[in-house]
């Protein structure tokens, strides 16, 4: 291995999964990838009108978007016209690596390729990709490992343990847990606490959540789900691509979520207004149970999603100690997520099974992933 022993490439995420490109999909294709300075020469020589000057978050050129919102420019029914030389963002998707105090490779579970029992060897693509992407990963750790280092001088002036791995190793043994509600609700109220450090193992948990308990629940749900689908226009929205490939938008507009369906063209279809107030937060049978819990283990081993907690530390000026805000990080994804499952099922007359569970995976993952962290995707 070309990293040392402190610094291997962490596949784990990647065992044992396949994925291939699902047919008629392009989820992918309503990302705008950056193109790097070797492909930005290819593509303004090629294709002049093709690209786009951005200058935000930097500037940079980027591929130009039809109507300037939609899709890829390039994508033509649903298949890219420059698929051999596509950008390097294009090729690494649905992989992600984030580097922090290592690499560490993701693999993107809303796309739906991501879910297939046959294709690629997931954990074979990543290491090669990885191992292509060596030196930028070498650069990055480099210029991370400070940015860490200057976090954990912080939290220990400020008496805080930033070691993640005893909170993680609790909720290891706690995930089939969290697959409840009573006890995904205990552990927001405990990650809530300014005064103590959450106790995973001393925490109180009903039976079950009376009326009240539960509108509490579903009121903090439906709070975050206004939060995280909330956005400036239905094209910076989080898009759910549904199992016929229609790419789906539920657009938080003034106490109520408007359905559109994002065209091929770069239109919009209006599709339905839902009145969020409708929509119950649904408790997921056995099977969405088992789909719940292998999720929150992806979750629970994602450097990311620790980095989202030491953003967070950060954020509230180290005044929380570290185990509240991992957990709260934590369960606030979990909470999001049955709430966007709950969504559709309450759109298409379902529920969570498997099935449901996984759908709302599929509509919740890639914004998890595009969520603020200490470290960097490359």
């Amino acid at each position: 291995m070309w990293l040392s022993p402190e610094d291997q490439v962490d596949l784990s995420e990647l065992e044992g999964r396949n994925f291939t490109c699902t047919d008629g999909c392009g989820l992918c294709c309503l990302c705008q990838p950056e193109l790097l300075p070797n492909e930005e020469k290819l593509f303004r020589s090629k294709f002049p009108e093709m690209v786009v000057l951005k200058n935000e978050p930097h500037r940079h050129y980027a591929m130009a978007m039809k109507k300037g919102m939609g899709s890829c420019a390039f994508l033509n029914d649903r298949r890219c016209k420059v698929y051999n030389e596509r950008p390097h963002f294009c090729r690494e998707f649905p992989f992600h690596i984030h580097v922090g105090m290592r690499a560490q490779v993701q693999l993107d579970l809303s796309c739906r390729g991501a879910w297939v029992n046959d294709g690629e060897d997931a954990k074979a693509v990543g290491a090669k990709m990885a191992e292509d992407a060596k030196t930028a990963i070498m650069h990055t750790l480099y210029d991370s490992k400070r940015v860490y280092r200057e976090f954990f001088d912080n939290c220990h002036e400020n008496g805080i343990d930033p070691d993640p791995e005893p909170i993680q190793a609790l909720v290891r043994e706690r995930i089939e847990k969290m697959t409840y509600l009573p006890y995904l609700a205990a552990v927001l109220e405990g990650s809530a606490e300014d005064e103590e450090q959450i106790d995973l193992k001393k925490l109180r948990v009903p039976n079950e959540l009376d009326k009240s308990a539960m509108k509490e629940l579903e009121s903090a749900a439906l709070e975050g789900a206004n939060e995280s689908l909330g956005a400036p226009n239905a094209f910076d929205a989080p898009v759910y691509c549904d199992e016929a490939n229609r790419w789906n938008v539920f657009l938080s507009e003034h106490g109520r979520f408007e359905q559109y369906v994002i065209k091929d063209s770069g239109d919009l279809d209006h599709i339905r207004t839902v009145d969020p107030n409708a929509v119950r937060l649904l408790v997921p049978d056995e099977s969405g149970r088992k789909v719940l819990a292998d999720y929150i283990r992806v979750l629970n081993n994602r450097d990311s999603i620790v980095g989202s907690a030491y953003y967070l530390v950060d954020e509230y000026e180290y005044e929380d100690y570290f185990p509240n805000v991992y957990t709260g990080v934590l369960s606030t994804s979990i909470l999001d997520l049955l709430w966007r499952a709950s969504l559709i099922a309450h759109v298409k007359g379902t529920k969570l099974d498997a099935v449901g569970v996984r759908e709302g995976i599929i509509y919740y993952d890639m914004d998890r992933l595009d969520g603020p962290s200490i470290g960097a995707f490359i």
